[in-house]
């Protein structure tokens, strides 16, 4: 069975600060456990199946970008060789179309 490495982007990186930022409001010790809990099922998912995840059409890049839901939220990742790149992750209820649009 073939393993990918999963890396988180600095945008990533930052998605996940500013959702621990976020739960850290109503509980710090929370925020850190939540943000090890969803970089391991990143981790633990995509390094297996990295095609897990439905294909996002809605913005037009050169390569394939796919997402991967978990709890409330949603990654963003592509697969290039042996590496998944984790691009952004962020809460459902935002206004996703319109925060990637600003990425353009």
């Amino acid at each position: 069975m073939k393993i990918y490495t999963v890396v988180l982007t600095s945008t990533a990186n930052e998605c996940l600060l500013n959702i621990a930022k976020y739960i850290a409001l109503d509980s710090p010790v929370k925020a850190e456990s939540f943000i090890d809990e969803i970089v391991e099922a990143l981790n633990n998912t995509l390094s297996v199946f990295p095609f897990a995840g439905r294909v996002y059409d809605e913005i037009a890049t050169l390569s394939e970008i796919r997402t991967l839901p978990y709890k409330k939220y949603i990654s963003f990742y592509r697969v290039s060789h042996d590496v998944v790149e984790i691009l952004f992750i962020f809460n459902s209820a935002q206004n996703i179309k319109k925060i990637l649009a600003s990425f353009n």
